[in-house]
Order: structure tokens, then C-alpha cells, then sequence
């Protein structure tokens, strides 16, 4: 028993099944933690979005947040659009359609400058001005966004009207006062916006598959320890059978 399970073809078979069981159940436990994860975005984004709208500085009053932590958020804010400071988020689509957001650059009182992602037109439209005058938003905190693998980059220098991502740390350089280190997408506006732009699409709140995964991943596991298993008792029975005399 001790030579045909010592064979260098069966450790390598036992090598090759302990590899396979470590890495299919390391996966199932990644997805595991991806469904946690998601689980806790989820939650986050609905109790973020049931709290009142705060001001800008009560929002950044909050403890211990980077701008990162404030995500989700509801904030409230006046002041007026920068006429001439229009960026256009460009190659996007929303609900099956291509199209821009127009990005205004709000000025409040104290000077600062709050980006808000007015919202989504089509390519066949033009992008509407923002409203004149004394404006407040009430909008949905949004981190700014960094490229992902794959993805267009803006130019490094010079002054950008179309931008591939909301790039806060890439756009304030081109205005003319200090930029709040977060933007948002516009929920409501008084006065109103434009009718022709679309709200930019609630975050998707979905629990995804990883939890079938993770299950896959167990099962798969399971089997390899199976297949082993049968592989190994038809090797010995066939040691048995060759020591039995005939």
C-alpha cells in the first residue's frame, strides 16, 4: 500500500489534488468576501441616502472621513454657475443610449467650487446651459473617479472641456478658486434644470452571484477530493489484485 501511494506517479497525484482543493477553496472564500462586501456597499448606500441632506461643511464636518468616506451622501448647496468652466464627460451610455454628462462648476459664497454632474443627454442633443442666477442642488456624494485598467486618458496638461472621468485633482488646476474635494450627482435643482438631461442612474444595488459561486467553488473542490479518492482505491485494488495468486 505504502509503494503505491509513495509512486512518483501518485504524489504527483496528490500534489497536483492538494494544489487544486487550496486554490478552488481560496476562490470560493474570495467570493465569499466579494458577497460581504456588496452586502455592506448595499446597505451603506440605502441608509446614506434615508439621512437628511447635509450642508457642505456639516458633511465634511463628519469624523473622521476622507473624501472617499463620504460617498453616497446627500448634500445640499447654493451658489452660481461659472459661465465659460462647462466640462462634458464624454463616451458614456445610459440606458442603452450614448451620450455626455454636462459637468457645471457651482460657486458657493465662500468662494469655494462644487462640480455637479447635471445629468445624461444623448449624443444627438445638445448639451443645455446650467441655470443662471442663484442655484441650489441638492445632489448624491461621488468620490473622484480615477482611470481603471483600459480605459482613455485625458491629457496631463493643458485646459480640458472634454473629460473621459470626473478627475477632481486633474480639473481644479483650471478653475479659478478651490474645488471641494468631492462632486455630485445632481438629484434636484431650484431653479430647475434643464428638462432634456436624464438623472444620472441610482447605484445598483444587486447582491450579484457570488454567493452561487462561492458554492460552486466548494463543490468543485469536493470533487477533486472525490476524484482523488477514486483514482487512489482503484490504484490499490489493482496492487491487490496483482499480489493475489491466480
Amino acid at each position: 500500500m505504502l509503494r503505491v501511494l509513495g509512486s512518483p506517479k501518485m504524489i504527483g497525484l496528490h500534489l497536483f489534488t492538494i494544489l487544486l482543493v487550496v486554490v478552488m477553496v481560496n476562490l470560493g472564500f474570495w467570493q465569499l468576501r466579494r458577497h460581504d462586501e456588496r452586502v455592506t456597499f448595499n446597505d451603506s448606500v440605502r441608509a446614506r441616502s434615508r439621512e437628511a441632506p447635509r450642508s457642505v461643511d456639516a458633511l465634511l464636518a463628519l469624523p473622521s472621513r476622507s473624501p472617499a468616506d463620504l460617498e453616497w451622501y446627500l448634500v445640499s448647496a447654493t451658489g452660481r454657475y461659472l459661465t465659460g468652466e462647462d466640462l462634458l464627460v464624454v463616451n458614456l451610455s445610459q440606458d442603452g443610449r450614448a451620450g455626455v454628462d454636462p459637468i457645471g462648476a457651482l460657486q458657493l459664497d465662500d468662494g469655494r467650487i462644487l462640480l455637479v454632474n447635471r445629468g445624461f443627454i444623448p449624443l444627438d442633443q445638445a448639451a443645455p446651459p446650467a441655470p443662471s442666477g442663484t442655484v441650489t442642488v441638492l445632489g448624491r456624494v461621488r468620490n473622484s473617479q480615477e482611470r481603471r485598467r483600459g480605459e482613455l486618458s485625458d491629457p496631463t496638461t493643458g485646459e480640458l472641456r472634454e473629460i473621459q472621468r470626473i478627475d477632481i485633482a486633474r480639473i481644479a488646476p483650471q478653475l479659478p478658486s478651490a474645488v471641494l474635494p468631492f462632486y455630485v450627482d445632481l438629484l434636484s435643482s431650484t431653479p430647475p434644470d434643464s428638462p432634456t438631461l436624464s438623472r444620472i442612474a441610482e447605484p445598483t444595488l444587486t447582491i450579484g452571484s457570488h454567493l452561487s459561486y462561492t458554492v460552486q467553488w466548494f463543490v468543485f473542490s469536493l470533487c477533486a477530493l472525490v476524484a482523488w479518492a477514486f483514482i487512489v482505491r482503484r490504484a490499490l485494488a489493482a496492487a491487490r489484485r496483482a499480489l493475489t495468486p491466480t
